[in-house]
């Protein structure tokens, strides 16, 4: 009779100390389940696929590739012309008077000189399409040598099929420009689902039926009650635990006598 009240005071002891060890984990499960969902939904990386495509995480994207097909653009003022043809290299020789490249170029910079002084050049394997700061639109930066080129693309509407380029300053050896068109628009993949997305869908619905069916087999077969229902229980409470110390000891640079210490 004692032995079975000793026997019984132990598991009601030890129930409530791992009772007491997953509620203090649950925090750190938690807080370690936001950050994760948190970081992915904020992020404003614009992938790029394409010289003219980049895919943001929500499922849009911006595809300029039919500037690919067009007629290049040209700006001129008082000290410089500009020729810029996006998403492809075009062989810009202008007038017979310069040749802004030997080889195909996607945008060539000239001082409006005598000799028609070529300052830079790009070509679309220097061109990388990013995301703004915001998040609000993209831009073409174009590093050549010691000189950068930002064309800031905006979408507009306005007149379907107009766009237009403009050079906004010069500071340094940077240059900046704005391309307004409606093929600087977001816009959204019409398809199913991802292969991403599938594997996300079939892990949760593995997850589900894994505590799902684990607990009422528990409950049904054992009367297990409180943490007791969880599948492995002793595992999924002191994984929190693990992994924290696993973080600590890589940390401390995988040094075996600093993670006795933890």
């Amino acid at each position: 009779m004692y032995r079975d009240h000793r026997i019984l005071s132990v598991r009601m002891s030890t129930k409530t100390k791992l009772g007491k060890m997953c509620r203090s984990n649950a925090t750190f499960i938690v807080l370690s389940l936001f950050l994760i969902f948190f970081c992915n939904t904020t992020s404003s990386e614009c992938v790029q696929e394409a010289p003219c495509i980049c895919s943001l995480p929500d499922g849009y994207y911006y595809n300029l590739t039919a500037f690919a097909d067009a007629k290049s653009f040209s700006v001129k003022n008082d000290n410089y012309t500009i020729y810029f043809h996006p998403c492809t290299n075009v062989n810009m020789t202008i007038e017979n008077k310069a040749n802004c490249s030997t080889e195909n170029v996607s945008i060539c910079i000239l001082h409006n000189n005598v000799n028609k002084t070529v300052l830079t050049t790009g070509t679309v394997k220097e061109t990388r399409m990013k995301l703004s700061d915001n998040g609000k639109f993209p831009f073409f930066e174009i590093h050549h040598n010691d000189t950068n080129i930002i064309i800031n693309i905006v979408c507009s509407m306005a007149d379907k099929g107009l766009s237009t380029f403009v050079l906004v300053s010069i500071t340094a050896k940077t240059y900046y420009f704005q391309l307004v068109s409606p093929y600087g628009c977001k816009l959204q993949r019409e398809m199913g689902l991802s292969t991403g997305s599938l594997l996300v869908i079939l892990f949760f619905v593995s997850v589900g039926v894994y505590f799902i069916g684990g607990i009422i087999v528990l409950k049904a077969l054992r009367g297990a009650t409180g943490w007791e229902m969880v599948p492995n229980h002793e595992f999924w409470c002191k994984l929190p635990s693990l992994v924290r110390d696993g973080v600590v000891f890589a940390f401390n640079c995988c040094r075996a006598d600093s993670y006795e210490r933890i």
